[in-house]
């Protein structure tokens, strides 16, 4: 029984330990299809000295599994990378407008450069439904 790997073991082998999780797996088939190029590829995007690489292999999705994971074995230097995953901010004033003028989080943005403090307020109140706010 091959294990499983997440997106993180194969940046991590390809980029520090240089282990060929495909090739040494009992079932390279299988470990083959586990690899998942384009959260490979999201995650070297985040490094200055990966992110040539991750956009040419972006450029050529319609290469196998193994050819992608071979050649950031062989194309980056051994170093430990790590970085947090950028993730979107947290706003209640966001969430509000978005709830209240039904629009995505573009344009809530747009919305709350252009409003008030006192709009906010008014946003907010319309948030409270039967005695508690949402």
């Amino acid at each position: 029984m091959s294990k499983e790997y997440s997106p993180f073991d194969y940046m991590n082998a390809v980029s520090f330990s240089k282990e060929d999780l495909i090739g040494k797996s009992d079932n390279p088939d299988i470990t083959e299809k586990d690899y998942s190029p384009y959260m490979v590829n999201r995650g070297f995007a985040n490094f200055e000295d990966t992110i040539l690489h991750a956009n040419e292999l972006n450029q050529r999705h319609h290469l196998f599994h193994r050819a992608q994971f071979d050649y950031y074995l062989g194309a980056l230097r051994k170093r430990k990378r790590f970085s947090k995953w950028p993730k979107a901010d947290k706003s209640a004033d966001l969430d509000a407008i978005q709830e209240v003028y039904s629009c995505n989080r573009t344009v809530a943005k747009l919305y709350l450069k252009a409003l008030t403090a006192d709009d906010l307020v008014v946003i907010h109140n319309k948030m409270i439904v039967g005695g508690v706010s949402k």
